[in-house]
């Protein structure tokens, strides 16, 4: 719709709007901007502090998100591996995420058994099947070694918790 053009208006009368008021009306002033940083000491001192709480809790958050990268990492391996996953590869992916979590020099070492007893003790509760333990404490060594296609399976989804409940021991962020 067009908007209408002073010429196409009625002529205003003479005595036109609220005769009290004529001549007396004075243009209201806006108020300025409005601050946003408080203007009390306390409000002042308590947004300092949730800000330096927040600041505290986000740094934390990426910490932690920053030291559990070789989880996801290992994660990713071990999904991508699909159906042509074997023993020796998830062994493998174990491996490096345990020489992550603890020491190179603690478990590089470490094979048949003790790697075994090693697994078992970086987690709370118990993840790994006899059957799986000693797929992965031996199968390595044995060329040719395959397990059934359901108890490989199951090995990798015993693989895939341990990687999200195994203790790390470089500390909690």
């Amino acid at each position: 719709m067009a908007a209408a053009t002073d010429s196409s208006l009625p002529p205003l009368p003479d005595l036109f709007g609220n005769p009290l008021l004529r001549g007396e009306l004075q243009e209201i002033a806006a108020p300025g901007a409005i601050d946003w940083w408080p203007q009390t000491l306390g409000w002042q001192m308590a947004a300092t502090g949730l800000v330096l709480w927040l600041g505290y809790r986000l740094w934390r958050r990426a910490r932690i998100w920053l030291r559990n990268r070789y989880r996801r990492e290992a994660r990713q391996r071990l999904l991508a591996l699909g159906p042509r996953a074997d023993v020796a590869a998830v062994n493998e992916i174990l491996k490096l995420t345990a020489m992550t979590a603890a020491s190179r020099r603690e478990v590089a070492t470490l094979t048949g058994d003790p790697w075994c007893q090693w697994l078992r003790q970086q987690s709370s509760q118990t993840i790994f099947s006899e059957t799986s333990l000693a797929a992965l404490g031996h199968a390595p060594y044995k060329p040719g070694f395959k397990l059934p296609a359901g108890d490989l399976a199951r090995l990798v989804d015993e693989a895939l918790h341990w990687l999200e409940q195994h203790r790390d021991d470089h500390g909690s962020p």
